[in-house]
């Protein structure tokens, strides 16, 4: 049954959600209990300029998919950007579509003393780590987290 939102019951969403969890590795499901964000995927990397805070990708049933980083402390979200690709696309489309804005972040942040730079030979994976790769959601957990 679908509710007036046009997208499907609980346990779908639930199940999509782990799907796409396991699409992009991510190291744990936050579950929140909040009218904005429904879902927090974070994610097995961090973004540059923002120590301490891993990426995430955040879901509601209103606009789909966003990437992320983790506010300051568990219990919030910094959205960068919009994934613009519809309320529950499938796990692939999310996944090689945060890739994209990750690969646009990476590329639009000076870069540090010691991180590769963007010069001539330099590819994407050079410049900003893919999803996924070394940790692979080893250890994925899911939480519940009750905002106020």
């Amino acid at each position: 049954m679908k509710s007036g939102t046009g997208i499907a019951d609980t346990r779908t969403v639930r199940d999509y959600i782990h799907t796409v969890a396991r699409t992009v590795h991510a190291d744990s499901i936050d579950w929140w209990d909040s009218d904005g964000i429904e879902a927090v995927l974070v994610l097995p990397l961090r973004l540059h300029y923002l120590p301490g805070r891993n990426a995430v990708l955040a879901w509601n049933r209103t606009f789909g998919w966003s990437l992320g980083v983790e506010g300051l402390g568990r219990r919030s979200v910094i959205v960068i950007d919009g994934l613009g690709i519809g309320r529950m696309p499938s796990p692939a489309v999310c996944a090689e579509r945060a890739v994209e804005l990750i690969d646009d972040y990476c590329r639009s942040t000076p870069v540090s003393p010691g991180v590769p730079s963007t010069g001539p030979g330099t590819t994407a994976a050079d410049r900003c780590p893919r999803i996924g790769r070394d940790t692979a959601g080893s250890g994925r957990r899911d939480r519940v987290v009750r905002r106020p």
